[in-house]
């Protein structure tokens, strides 16, 4: 189960991780080493979107958010959060990696040089000056993760395109389902943890307003979510006027 506080960038100097542990005489010994915080994000608004990889958001044309200009003196402009393989497609201001192979993959690519790239601790000590830690190192998948960190950004309003989950056993809802680091179209894919992972992401950052954006937003909810005083769900036209864009 994620195991989550509320934080916020604002307090947030940076964090020790564990770089090596040995063990002798029956006790681990862990040398750690201080990662400052090295992401300073004076966003101009409250609103950031979070892009995951649900065929949902195929039907948006994200250059509108790249574009985005927020309306009068950018009040309203959006920050971008991208999971994963997003990077193929499209940058967002801040991408969120969460699997050897992904990370491999973007890693060996030159994306990392102009753009911040979140990971975890095991893999930012993999790949040296590639990737940034995401804060407090939770263990979770990348949407989660983007969500989490929208939020820990200060970010009070944060929308999540893409955010289709699994509501067959024999079909992988993912736009790169098939390609490197992803199972086949038809694979069998659980959203059962991605499910219970938000739930927990929702009441924690409970002053944060999560808004769910489907093509028609007459996609199921997960049963939890319906209890989330700050979860609701728009389609992509409200989404648009909503947004500003």
């Amino acid at each position: 189960m994620l195991k989550l506080n509320k934080f916020y960038r604002r307090y947030y100097q940076g964090e020790n991780i564990v770089v090596e542990r040995n063990y002798s005489s029956g006790i681990w010994q862990d040398t750690t080493e201080m990662v400052p915080n090295a992401v300073i994000n004076s966003q101009i608004s409250e609103q950031a979107v979070v892009i995951g990889n649900g065929p949902s958001r195929l039907d948006f044309d994200l250059n509108l958010i790249k574009n985005h200009k927020g309306g009068l003196l950018a009040s309203k402009a959006l920050q971008s959060y991208g999971c994963n393989a997003l990077y193929r497609d499209f940058t967002p201001n801040f991408l969120v990696a969460v699997g050897n192979e992904i990370i491999k993959e973007i890693a060996n690519s030159n994306y990392t040089t102009d753009n911040i790239v979140y990971t975890d601790a095991l893999h930012l000590l993999e790949y040296p000056n590639k990737f940034y830690l995401i804060p407090h190192n939770p263990y979770t998948d990348a949407g989660t993760a983007a969500a989490y960190i929208a939020a820990f950004d200060g970010h009070k309003k944060v929308f999540l395109l893409g955010f289709d989950g699994q509501d067959n056993s024999n079909y992988n809802y993912n736009v790169y389902a098939g390609t490197n680091a992803y199972q086949p179209l038809t694979a069998q894919v659980s959203d059962n943890k991605w499910v219970a992972d938000r739930t927990i992401l929702f009441n924690t950052y409970t002053e944060t307003e999560f808004i769910r954006v489907t093509i028609k937003n007459t996609e199921p909810i997960p049963e939890p979510w319906k209890y989330c005083s700050n979860f609701r769900a728009i389609n992509l036209n409200q989404f648009a006027l909503e947004a500003d864009l």
